[in-house]
């Protein structure tokens, strides 16, 4: 079976917040810092949440480094955006968070 790659057209930026919105007519991509955009989308809306966020681990992207300070200050910044994720689900909705193995015990 032969399955069309989804197309994905910018529909608006939002120049303030620096964040993108695209969609296929279907289906949105917000791009964008994360706290700024789950605070723009409506409480119990969303399907499905996959989420990848830097791990804190010092890795280098293209000159930036995705390493905190200090860990509890990662930590928190994680625990705004989870709660907001967890706000925005939809009561059937499903939420998948990938991380690095040393702070699991903490999501």
């Amino acid at each position: 079976m032969c399955h069309e790659a989804m197309r994905f057209e910018e529909i608006s930026t939002m120049r303030l917040m620096n964040l993108k919105y695209f969609t296929n007519g279907k289906e949105k991509i917000v791009l964008g810092d994360a706290i700024a955009a789950l605070k723009k989308i409506e409480d119990g809306s969303i399907d499905l949440i996959f989420a990848d966020p830097p791990y804190n681990i010092g890795k280098n992207f293209n000159g930036c480094r995705d390493k905190w300070d200090k860990d509890e200050d990662y930590l928190n910044w994680c625990y705004q955006w989870l709660d907001l994720c967890v706000k925005k689900l939809k009561p059937n909705g499903s939420f998948y968070v990938m991380t690095s193995t040393q702070f699991m015990p903490f999501f």
